[in-house]
């Protein structure tokens, strides 16, 4: 069966975030999704970490350093889900992110597109700002 969402995420030299970054991903309410991670030239132990990982979903392609917009757009090369989201190697995601974002774009056919509010942390994991965002369907 394929997965309904692909989630990429480009990584370079993400060793201190990068496991933090994959259980956010892992921790989700919604579980039919592949992770796509890019190892975008990574020269610390990013790629070790991730081949420590076990979990039949996750997809590891390692490269030269392209950048950020490079990585993604090799991300999506391999994706095969129905519905593509992106997210850095630097940042989590609450629980039921993907299953609120599925949910919102089935129930509103129309869209294009789902997002969500950002909240800032710092490496103590204290929120210092918030971003809000209202929904416009």
């Amino acid at each position: 069966m394929s997965p309904t969402i692909s989630v990429i995420i480009p990584a370079y030299n993400a060793e201190r975030t990068i496991l933090e970054t994959i259980a956010s991903v892992q921790q989700q309410t919604f579980s039919n999704f592949e992770l796509i991670v890019i190892n975008d030239g990574s020269t610390d132990r990013t790629l070790e970490l991730l081949n420590s990982l076990e979990d039949p979903r996750l997809k590891i392609f390692s490269y030269s350093n392209g950048g950020l917009p490079v990585a993604r757009n090799r991300g999506i090369y391999h994706a095969t889900g129905e519905f593509i989201t992106f997210l850095d190697a630097d940042d989590l995601w609450t629980p039921d992110k993907l299953e609120l974002q599925l949910t919102a774009l089935q129930q509103h056919s129309e869209a294009g597109v789902a997002y969500s509010w950002t909240h800032y942390m710092d490496e103590k994991g204290e929120s210092f700002h918030t971003i809000a965002i209202l929904n416009h369907l």
